[in-house]
């Protein structure tokens, strides 16, 4: 993909199943200062065995791709093009499943009604953006909003690992797997959190189930950053009920049930495509 006369190479990575089907292919998009890395094989290997091809990437600046030097510089809708890039490469509509960040990608992509077989938002950015998150963190939990904001200003490399884990993970406290996490975390783009606030609108307008993919959401109970009523909020506007993990954090891939949640993803999206295509015939 090229940005200002500039080719950058994204991180792509192909998975294939060993029985393969006719089922669309699956491509996950990352949360903000992650990259492929971030889902792990463990979450992977259920898709595969329901015979999906899974794709991971990483979005310029991220993991294994270039643009790590001009990270100050990215903005939302740089993201959403190497998605775009990626996606142009298929020869059919794809599962878009994106995580945290990746679901605001994903919401955009069915704003401008570029052709997915289905949409699968875990640990969801609301319709309406991060605003109102960001003000409820601002009082409620003024340690995490002043470290999330040092993630993306300073750098993520200055989060506190306490406070992370307490925000992101179902163990609070600093294990070897958050320490191995936050070592392989990207600086992000502070652009972002303007990005996501929802000034420029997410989601489309209102949602057409009929001329629209169908839209899965799933989330944990245990959610600190992406509350309940977060992703409440996500599965109205869609037109859908939410997928409860118990006890899920907003890392569901590396919660103990990410095996579980994994499968639940190939099920539910056998059978919303299964329906989607009985409304069509």
């Amino acid at each position: 993909m090229a940005k200002n006369g500039q080719t950058l190479k994204l991180e792509h990575h192909v998975f294939e199943p060993q029985v393969p089907t006719e089922q669309p292919d699956i491509v996950m998009l990352h949360g903000i200062c992650a990259g492929a890395w971030v889902f792990p094989k463990t979450f992977i290997q259920p898709l595969l065995d329901q015979g999906y091809r899974v794709h991971t990437l990483s979005y310029r600046g991220h993991g294994q791709s270039e643009g790590a030097d001009r990270i100050n510089h990215w903005r939302l809708s740089d993201y959403v093009e190497d998605v775009v890039s990626i996606l142009n490469q298929l020869a059919e509509p794809a599962i878009v499943v994106g995580h945290s960040l990746g679901t605001a990608i994903a919401q955009i992509l069915v704003r401008e009604h570029y052709p997915m077989s289905a949409v699968v938002l875990m640990s969801p950015v609301p319709p309406r953006g991060l605003s109102t998150i960001s003000l409820r963190m601002l009082w409620s939990d003024p340690m995490a909003y002043q470290q999330l904001a040092v993630a993306l200003t300073v750098g993520v490399h200055h989060v506190s690992e306490r406070v992370g884990a307490r925000l992101l993970f179902s163990k609070k406290e600093v294990t070897d797997e958050v320490r191995w996490f936050f070592s392989q975390c990207t600086d992000e783009s502070p652009w972002l959190a303007i990005d996501l606030q929802g000034i420029s609108r997410i989601a489309p307008a209102e949602y057409d189930a009929e001329s629209m993919p169908p839209v899965c959401v799933v989330s944990g109970d245990s959610d600190q950053l992406i509350r309940p009523r977060d992703a409440s909020e996500a599965g109205q506007f869609y037109q859908t009920e939410v997928h409860w993990v118990e006890g899920g954090s907003h890392m569901l891939m590396f919660d103990p049930g990410a095996h579980e949640v994994s499968a639940w993803i190939g099920y539910q999206l056998k059978r919303a495509l299964k329906q989607q295509s009985r409304t069509v015939g």
